[in-house]
């Protein structure tokens, strides 16, 4: 199962059923045989509970010296580092919270696809596990947990999931 952008929408097919679920906008819209053609379901809000404000939420972890705590956030790409090659490989970016904190994310490529387009100044949203560090953080677990014992993390990069 893959997500995809089209057009404005961000977009997942359902292949057992021929259905397809996608957003824009803050709405939900479902396509396939069943419905009719296309419909408009609701808001995203009407389906999941929108995550608080990552920023505060990141703000006070790093002043409490936190770590190990799931996390969502946005944020700008301020620097492209080189791809960390010990153990398990990871592909590195710092990014720039509206706060003006900055988070290292280690983004793990043997579990999930590297953002290949990645470039400076794009914005990401993520969902992951912040450890701190004295320069901000990082952020990790941007992946799927292929054991299921951890929840499972992602990264938003121009309308695509990874992860």
């Amino acid at each position: 199962m893959t997500t995809v952008g089209f057009n404005d929408y961000l977009v997942r097919y359902y292949s057992d059923t021929g259905n397809y679920i996608g957003t824009k906008g803050g709405e939900v819209y479902a396509y396939g045989d069943v419905f009719n053609g296309l419909l408009k379901a609701g808001a995203i809000s009407d389906f999941v509970a929108l995550e608080p404000d990552g920023d505060e939420l990141l703000e006070k972890l790093f002043a409490d010296g936190q770590s190990n705590v799931q996390v969502y956030g946005t944020g700008t790409v301020i620097s492209i580092l080189s791809d960390d090659l010990d153990g398990s490989r990871h592909q590195r970016f710092i990014i720039e919270l509206e706060s003006k904190q900055t988070l290292l994310i280690s983004h793990n490529i043997d579990l999930s696809p590297r953002i290949d387009a990645l470039s400076l100044n794009d914005q990401i949203e993520f969902l992951g596990e912040y450890e701190w560090n004295e320069k901000g953080g990082v952020i990790h677990w941007t992946h799927h947990d292929p054991e299921g014992i951890h929840v499972d993390g992602w990264i938003l990069h121009n309308n695509v999931i990874y992860q």
